[in-house]
C-alpha cells in the first residue's frame, strides 16, 4: 500500500516539478550544474595548488551558485554545457584571486609558516 501511495504521489508531483523539461534527467542535470563547477574548482585547487585558502574555496562555492543563476536568468539562449564551462572558469579565477589576496593566513589572521 505504501509503495502504491508513493507512486501516486510521485506521479502527481512530477509534472509541476519538471515544468518545461522533457525528461527528469534534464531537470537533474540543470540544477546540479549550478553547484558542480564550484565543487570541481574546490577539488582541483585543493589537490593541486597548495596556496588555496578556505576563503577562496568558499568564494568559489558561492560564486558557482550565484553565477549559474545569473547566467540562467539573463542569458537564456546560452546552452547548459557552455554555462557550466564559463562558470567553472570564473570560479577558478575567483578562487585564485581570493586565495592570493588572503595570503597564507589561518583563521585568526596570523601568518602561517
Amino acid at each position: 500500500m505504501v509503495t502504491i501511495l508513493a507512486m501516486l504521489m510521485a506521479m502527481v508531483c512530477a509534472k509541476p516539478l519538471l515544468g518545461n523539461f522533457d525528461q527528469a534527467f534534464q531537470y537533474i542535470q540543470e540544477f546540479t550544474g549550478f553547484f558542480t563547477p564550484g565543487i570541481v574548482v574546490i577539488f582541483l585547487l585543493g589537490m593541486f595548488w597548495k596556496k588555496t585558502t578556505s576563503l577562496g574555496a568558499l568564494a568559489a562555492a558561492i560564486a558557482s551558485a550565484l553565477l549559474s543563476f545569473v547566467f540562467k536568468m539573463l542569458w537564456l539562449e546560452l546552452p547548459f554545457i557552455d554555462r557550466v564551462g564559463i562558470v567553472f572558469l570564473l570560479c577558478i579565477a575567483i578562487a585564485l584571486i581570493i586565495s592570493v589576496m588572503a595570503g597564507n593566513r589561518d583563521q585568526t589572521g596570523s601568518v602561517l609558516l
